[in-house]
């Protein structure tokens, strides 16, 4: 019975014959769960889009918050929108955060997996999430010059005036990197075109830095000044 509890990942109280057991936690570990091998092989069949092995794998062990966040993230971050759906379906939280703070939707924004991303908003990701280093996803999706996650994600609700630390947003990102397109995306989607992060730098006066003609274009028939 303590055998079928750890398999099932219940790791608490068992009854045997009317009496509350404690199951071990070397049982459970012998086992996968709280990331043993076969939570680790979990992240690595989702990582290569082995759906069949991660139904597999979900059925037979229960892996930690962290391991199941990683086999989330490991699926996105190479577009695998199927084994994304598998792992939501079986209870994975779509913001579940795996080691270093990463979430599935900041592995599929920066690769630019639009599939995915959308599956993912769907699930009930966090569309304003930031990362440990303060980047919203949306902030990603513009330094990536990532259009159509842009896209997505400002019709997902995505805050376009949020801002970094030094007060840095997702339009000043784009027009410092030079991405037209993703500057376009933005700025149809109401960002402040004349925004001032902390030491008073604007988005125009990134573009005209660095000689970004397009971008300097675009911010000025927008009114920037």
């Amino acid at each position: 019975m303590l055998k079928e509890a750890a398999r099932r990942g219940r790791c608490g109280v068992v009854a045997v014959r009317g009496r509350a057991l404690l199951c071990g936690m070397l049982l459970c570990l012998s086992m996968g769960v709280w990331g043993g091998p076969p939570a680790a092989e979990l992240a690595a069949a989702a990582g290569r889009g082995d759906v069949e092995r991660v139904r597999a794998l979900l059925s037979g062990s229960a892996a930690g918050v962290e391991e199941a966040a990683a086999a989330l993230t490991a699926a996105a971050a190479n577009g695998y929108e199927e084994v994304v759906r598998v792992l939501l379906a079986a209870g994975i939280p779509a913001d579940a955060r795996s080691r270093g703070g990463v979430t599935a939707l900041m592995q599929g924004v920066r690769r630019g997996h639009k599939d995915v991303v959308q599956e993912l908003l769907a699930a009930g990701a966090d569309v304003n999430a930031r990362t440990d280093e303060g980047l919203t996803v949306l902030m990603q999706a513009a330094q990536e010059g990532q259009r159509p996650i842009v896209q997505i994600l400002l019709g997902a609700g995505a805050d376009a005036g949020a801002r970094l630390g030094n007060g840095a947003t997702a339009l000043m990102l784009a027009a410092q990197i030079g991405h037209a397109g993703t500057v376009e995306a933005l700025l149809d989607g109401k960002a402040d075109v004349n925004a001032r992060a902390g030491n008073g730098i604007t988005a125009l006066m990134l573009a005209e830095r660095y000689r970004h003609h397009a971008v300097t274009r675009l911010l000025k028939d927008a009114g920037a000044r």
